[in-house]
């Protein structure tokens, strides 16, 4: 911007037509400089300064609530007692000094010294919407880990706003009977050379409508910022009973005859170094409770989701499937799963073959089963009784029945229990650990490499990943990461021992100390073929012929004209397969022995 800002910037007229209460993030408090360019008091200064308060009303103290300005949130909520006034908390807000008619929001504790100011979150809104604090944020686990509320820094560290997402802040209000008055101050000042462009440059204007108050103004100032043409006041005042003698001075209460003084004043006459403009705007406003408080007191929604429950397409509402005896389920395209997991806390387990439970935040996780189509099913009430965040999940993915219900599911609730089935995913996690086991009563160590991010890769191998382009090709990466990338290379050559000179990749040597084990080198490369075969598929992403990538195919065993879930559960099966037989002809070599 020029030295000589427009006269619209002056007068803000964009921060005017925007309402704070119609704001995603509400400010609670805001003492912050938007914008310092120049130098302090050298014409081409340009600051803006923008300040908020807030007070959360009791609505039966709303109309004190309406005469409530920025003066009266400017100073810092704090505790206050004396002789003449029983004491006043600190998150306690007093009209007057004499009334309470509500609560702050945010505290600021003040010291004395060389100490910053420190802004506190009323904890009472902290616990009522279980929030976790992570440096400047407060999270909602129960919602996604969703930032809730964000303290914001200056360069210099200092706290200069703390905000809250609006539907959290009115589900607090709601449910305690409130309502948040918010008073703002913003000022945008430059120093001038000549200031004669602005329509108010020789007179004071004040502007006063349904958008705050705004005020504009200018007038001359000096090069150490003091207003020319202004009026100044001095006054000395000195004892005349001071006895420079005396070793251990006593003085009297001050009176006309122990007391002298002199005063003066004079004018600043000197001309004008430079012309301070300024425009200033204060408002009011309101942010009201919401019509009723789904988090904290657990009121039904508004917004009633309508689930599609049978192949004519009827729908009903959440509200009618929230019922335990309901005797419903739902159907639901696969990639729910992946959009679920999608979320911080999330978390995907497994019962039988064909199902698991699967959880968006840490509280919630919902039974599901996978049918002969591909599709999930869920119990209906186990749908309705879900927050409302989550059912918008399941529902975006909601669709007509497609195929029976899930056998194994049906089986575990309403039949005779789960089903005797494992999922390769699960049996996949129990065989890597089953074979350091027999490694380490086997040949004195484990076969796999600790790694530090094994548990999140582990977390990442499932079904699901095939329904992604390239889907596969990921697992496999994964998958092998997890298998040949963790193998102990020099434990297994110690096992071999081979000499320096003889150089064999991971999967090969695993192979040879199968081989060995067993006593038959053909069989130890059959049972290893599938690993290799993961092993090509890894290399998929780097553009492997076709031929190659259908040899890794046929090698793993995977029927390529089946859905991408049932491939990626062939793929995992065969590995399963794999490593259940390395796990038996180490154990069983070493039985003979």
């Amino acid at each position: 911007m020029s030295e000589h800002p427009p006269q619209d910037w002056f007068e803000m007229g964009e921060v005017r037509r925007r309402r704070l209460s119609a704001s995603v993030w509400i400010p609670l408090r805001r003492v912050e400089t938007v914008v310092s360019e120049g130098e302090p008091n050298t014409i081409g200064f340009r600051e803006e300064l923008d300040c908020v308060g807030s007070v959360a009303v009791s609505i039966e103290h709303r109309a004190i609530g309406e005469r409530l300005g920025w003066t009266d949130f400017s100073q810092a909520p704090a505790p206050y007692a004396s002789q003449n006034v029983s004491y006043k908390p600190a998150d306690v807000h007093w009209f007057n000094d004499e009334q309470p008619i509500g609560i702050d929001l945010i505290l600021e504790l003040c010291l004395n010294g060389d100490h910053d100011r420190e802004w506190f979150v009323n904890q009472d809104l902290i616990m009522a919407l279980r929030l976790l604090q992570e440096g400047d944020s407060w999270l909602a686990v129960d919602e996604g880990y969703e930032e809730v509320i964000r303290r914001r820094r200056d360069a210099e560290g200092r706290v200069v706003s703390i905000e809250i997402k609006s539907e959290y802040l009115r589900d607090y209000l709601c449910v305690r009977g409130l309502a948040l008055r918010l008073g703002q101050y913003r000022r945008r000042m430059a120093l001038l050379s000549d200031p004669t462009y602005l329509s108010w440059a020789d007179k004071q204007v004040t502007v006063e409508d349904k958008n705050g108050r705004f005020g504009g103004r200018v007038y001359g100032v000096d090069d150490r910022g003091w207003f020319v043409g202004g009026s100044v006041a001095l006054m000395q005042v000195w004892r005349n009973d001071v006895d420079d003698g005396e070793d251990v001075p006593v003085f009297d209460k001050e009176n006309d005859q122990n007391t002298g003084y002199q005063s003066s004043t004079y004018t600043r006459t000197h001309g004008a170094y430079a012309y301070r403009s300024e425009g200033e705007l204060w408002r009011e406003d309101w942010i009201e409770p919401a019509e009723r408080s789904t988090r904290i007191r657990r009121d039904d929604p508004i917004e009633d989701l309508a689930y599609v429950v049978d192949a004519s397409g009827e729908r009903l509402p959440a509200s009618a499937l929230k019922n335990e005896d309901v005797g419903r389920w739902l159907w639901f395209k696969p990639q729910v799963i992946d959009a679920l997991l999608a979320f911080r806390g999330s978390a995907l387990g497994w019962y039988t073959k064909n199902t698991g439970g699967v959880k968006c935040s840490p509280d919630y996780d919902t039974h599901f089963g996978i049918n002969a189509g591909g599709y999930i099913n869920v119990y209906a009430y186990d749908i309705a009784k879900l927050p409302q965040w989550q059912q918008r999940v399941w529902y975006g993915h909601n669709a007509a029945p497609d195929g029976p219900v899930s056998a194994e599911l049906m089986s575990a609730q309403m039949g005779k229990g789960p089903a005797d089935t494992i999922a390769p995913e699960a049996r996949f996690a129990e065989l890597l650990e089953e074979l350091d086991v027999t490694f380490v009563k086997g040949f004195g160590a484990p076969l796999f490499r600790p790694h530090d991010v094994q548990k999140d890769v582990l977390s990442r191998v499932h079904r699901f990943r095939s329904l992604a382009p390239s889907g596969i090709l990921s697992l496999a990466k994964d998958v092998a990461r997890l298998t040949a990338d963790s193998f102990d290379i020099p434990f297994l050559r110690s096992v071999l021992k081979l000499g320096p000179k003889e150089t064999l990749g991971s999967i090969k040597l695993l192979q040879a100390v199968v081989s060995k084990a067993i006593n038959d080198e053909a069989e130890a490369r059959k049972i290893l073929g599938p690993l290799v075969g993961v092993y090509d598929l890894r290399l998929g992403d780097a553009h492997l012929p076709s031929s190659k990538i259908d040899d890794a195919y046929a090698l793993v065993g995977i029927d390529r004209s089946a859905s991408a879930i049932d491939q990626a559960v062939g793929l995992l099966d065969k590995i399963c397969v794999t490593f259940e037989a390395v796990n038996l002809g180490i154990q069983s070599a070493k039985e003979d022995h």
